[in-house]
């Protein structure tokens, strides 16, 4: 009877113990899921006081991720790539780009700023800049960067944080090209130790000095806009679409245009009138064609340009010099190469230009490079 007492009691002991230490487990394991869920809240926290406020080139404020959140980064307007590039940490975080991007670029250079710039996602955007929405979310992107009311169709209920690089009030591509710069720099939190607007600031001293040795006539240029299928348009003065007033002035050339504002179709009698003594080819048709005066129904023979042979090519690398982009500040010297090599020579200019690419792009050039650079293009 005695030991059965016993027996009795040890049962009772241990089966309080089994539902202490239940206890004690149940109230461990609550106290982990607390604090998981604690840790979770904080967490999604921290991230969503990271969340910035911008300001973009169209005055909307635009609420974007914090720069360790942005992995992948979408861009519809194609002259703000070749900014992006001096700008962006890894150019791996490029997840798609307007077709029309290096439409106007060198493969020489692009291949060194961008080795993998042919493989980037293009499909989601047409050449009108229409949207297919479904492939541009299958990119995934963190921010998409866009240019005017144009390209924003399709994108305004897309949910994503959307970047203006437009603004109306500039028209000058040392103003386009730094506020693009200064932009870029804000959202990827990039310092300005190399900035373009340091760039813009350097050639301009330096050109001022050159300018000042100027005692002959003004050249007086025609910047071709575009020559197809017999029409042809010139660029005027300064607009969004044309810029070639803004280059001239800081050259220390006239535009033989002036008085046609942004970019107008006009025949060829217009052009004999103006008598240009240089001829500088945006796009489309080379200047190889111009010399070669092989342009059915436009004899170019007549112009002082041609029988002097200063046709150019405008120069292109990520993007054509003719538009505002991450090499604007070395157009107007250049400029000056063509219309005054008696004070700045072509050997000087390839001289700053490989500076430039080592300051602004970490990236050297070869003497090929610049002659696939600032060499007449092939005959298109």
């Amino acid at each position: 009877m005695k030991r059965q007492i016993i027996i009795l009691l040890l049962a009772i002991v241990m089966l309080y113990s089994v539902a202490g230490c239940g206890r004690d487990i149940q109230q461990e394991s609550s106290q982990t899921e607390t604090n998981i869920d604690i840790t979770n809240n904080e967490s999604d926290e921290d991230i969503q006081s990271q969340v910035r406020t911008i300001t973009d080139l169209g005055g909307n404020e635009v609420e974007i991720p914090a720069v360790t959140e942005i992995r992948h980064v979408v861009v519809i307007t194609p002259p703000v790539t070749s900014v992006l590039l001096e700008v962006i940490p890894d150019t791996d975080m490029i997840a798609g780009l307007s077709p029309k991007a290096f439409v106007y670029s060198n493969e020489d250079v692009m291949e060194k700023l961008f080795p993998n710039y042919k493989d980037v996602e293009t499909t989601f955007v047409g050449d009108d800049f229409s949207i297919n929405t479904e492939a541009l979310l299958a990119l995934d992107p963190d921010i998409i960067l866009y240019y005017g009311e144009i390209q924003k169709k399709g994108l305004e209920n897309i949910g994503l944080p959307i970047i203006n690089f437009f603004s109306p009030k500039l028209t000058d591509p040392k103003d386009v090209t730094v506020a693009w710069d200064n932009l870029l720099r804000q959202i990827f939190e990039v310092d300005d130790s190399e900035s373009l607007e340091k760039e813009w600031e350097y050639f301009d001293t330096k050109v001022e000095e050159i300018l000042a040795g100027q005692t002959e006539e003004p050249k007086r240029a025609l910047w071709m806009f575009s020559n197809v299928s017999g029409s042809l348009v010139v660029a005027g003065s300064s607009s969004f679409d044309a810029y070639a007033e803004s280059f001239f002035e800081k050259a220390g050339i006239v535009n033989v245009a002036t008085g046609i504002e942004g970019t107008t179709e006009v025949d060829m009698e217009q052009i004999y009138e103006w008598s240009p003594d240089i001829i500088f080819v945006f796009h489309n048709v080379s200047a190889q064609r111009y010399l070669n005066n092989s342009i059915e129904g436009q004899d170019w023979s007549l112009l002082e340009a041609w029988k002097n042979q200063a046709i150019y090519d405008i120069p292109q690398t990520a993007y054509s010099w003719g538009a505002p982009c991450a090499d604007s500040p070395l157009m107007p010297s250049w400029l000056i190469s063509k219309a005054y090599p008696k004070l700045y020579s072509e050997e000087e200019f390839r001289t700053e230009l490989v500076r430039y690419y080592e300051r602004l792009h970490n990236v050297t050039l070869t003497e090929a490079d610049m002659d696939s650079i600032l060499s007449l293009r092939n005959i298109q």
